[in-house]
């Protein structure tokens, strides 16, 4: 029996902070640091020494490529009462190739909301063809358990000849089988070998051996924002808005591929080093759905989920404007609008109990909320669009361009000391041995370990097998 082999093609990309100009004078006592991302990667880099009150760096950054996209490198001021200053940053796409394996630039920062500064950064970046070698378990080592679902166990890992560090989900085959997941286990392979936004956590790498599935994703460490909103009760309008506008933008994205989410929820967001959100776990996505075209499975979370879902008469992709709408509310009222601790009597509340807002929601929000929460999926904001929402005077600031370019800068940043913290997951499971563990010899036949093929993802998009 054969299997399937993902062969790393997309090479490495080498990036080296050498020096800043013109840094703020108010800022001299403070050594900066950079935040460098690629392909939603985080690396903290520290200045080491200064001349003539500019920053130098001699620490070097290393990526793997499975795809071509921007870099952005934030610049930051430390500040001892935990809120550091934010200095500028620069986005742009390496322009690399096997002809042009070096690039040596300059380049301005920008500020706030795309401001331009004097600030400016010299920037050096190498690139390394491809290695031919075989990817599997061998090349990277494990640093700690960080979560664990019904079919196996997700863990920090750091790959060996890069030492980048990434989530791995390791997923036993005979589990998925025998509780007939394979479909949804695939569906989320499939999104996230497809998707490429800013908000969304995208494929790295999978592979697979007879016994056992493994995906390795972008390891985001800044918490979910289910952990940040219990910590902090709720939140702001406008922290909320701008969580709320980057959500909105990973939805229509997989609007756009004809894929409908049906599980947003807190525990399904996360925060990335800088404090823009990363939208996880697509187990439950709906795939090749046509615009106007329903499904009926029913699924997703309690709290959440739309009147059509519960009324069982089928759902478009509507059904995720409704959860967008009780996010939203959640987060600006600390609960979401139908709550109970009785399910039945929580499913009641979202058919037929009228939306009420505490006093501290403004009409704007309000505005907003009523149009997403309407029951009728055909009247609901967003039915005909994301672009419905997006023109809605809630958003009347934001400019989508910028937000898709990442030039806001986030209201908040989790604390988070380095690319390898774990300090924002729950130690139940960062106390754990992180171990590949031992399964016995598949058993499966070939004709269900051909379900299996084409899960292998290599960084050119290439689905073998």
């Amino acid at each position: 029996m054969r299997f399937e082999k993902s062969v790393h093609e997309g090479g490495v990309i080498i990036i080296h902070i050498l020096e800043v100009k013109n840094y703020p004078k108010e800022h001299l006592n403070r050594i900066p640091y950079a935040v460098i991302d690629f392909d939603k990667n985080d690396i903290v880099i520290d200045a080491t020494s200064w001349a003539s009150n500019c920053p130098l760096w001699n620490q070097k950054a290393s990526f793997d490529i499975s795809r071509l996209t921007e870099i952005v490198i934030s610049l930051y001021a430390p500040n001892s009462e935990g809120r550091d200053f934010f200095l500028g940053s620069t986005t742009f796409i390496p322009d690399v190739d096997e002809k042009k394996l070096k690039m040596n630039k300059w380049c301005k920062l920008s500020g706030n909301n795309a401001e331009p500064t004097t600030i400016e950064m010299h920037i050096q970046i190498d690139y390394q063809i491809p290695s031919t070698k075989t990817l599997n378990i061998d090349q990277f080592d494990l640093l700690k358990v960080i979560g664990k679902g019904s079919f196996g166990k997700v863990m920090q890992v750091r790959k060996k000849d890069t030492g980048r560090i990434y989530a791995m989900k390791i997923i036993k085959k005979a589990d998925i089988v025998k509780r007939d997941e394979v479909e949804h286990t695939l569906a989320e392979r499939n999104v996230l070998a497809k998707i490429d936004n800013p908000f969304v956590v995208n494929l790295k790498f999978s592979f697979q051996t007879p016994e056992k599935l493994y995906l390795v994703l972008a390891f985001i460490n800044g918490g979910e924002l289910f952990h940040h909103l219990q910590n902090e009760g709720q939140f702001s309008e406008d922290r909320a808005k701008f969580y709320t506008a980057e959500l909105l933008s990973a939805l229509e994205h997989l609007h756009g591929f004809n894929i409908i989410y049906r599980d947003l929820k807190p525990e399904n967001i996360l925060l990335d080093y800088t404090g823009h959100i990363a939208l996880c776990d697509f187990g439950l996505c709906k795939l090749n759905l046509e615009k106007g075209e329903k499904t009926n499975t029913f699924c997703g979370t309690p709290e959440y989920l739309a009147p059509e879902v519960l009324k069982g008469e089928g759902y478009t992709m509507a059904v995720d404007w409704w959860t967008l709408g009780i996010l939203l509310y959640e987060m600006l009222v600390g609960l979401p609008p139908f709550y109970s601790e009785n399910t039945n009597e929580m499913y009641q509340r979202i058919l037929k109990s009228p939306l009420e807002f505490p006093d501290n929601v403004s009409s704007c929000a309000k505005s907003l909320l009523t149009k997403l929460l309407c029951r009728d999926p055909l009247q609901r904001l967003g039915a005909n669009g994301a672009n419905e929402i997006k023109e809605h005077e809630f958003f009347k600031d934001i400019d989508w361009n910028k937000l898709n370019e990442k030039k806001y800068q986030p209201p908040f940043k989790p604390k988070v000391v380095s690319d390898k913290d774990t300090s924002n997951f729950d130690e139940e499971f960062t106390k754990e041995v992180p171990a590949d563990s031992f399964v016995n010899q598949s058993h499966l036949s070939e004709t269900l370990q051909k379900k299996f093929q084409g899960f292998t993802f290599n960084p050119e998009n290439v689905h073998l097998g």
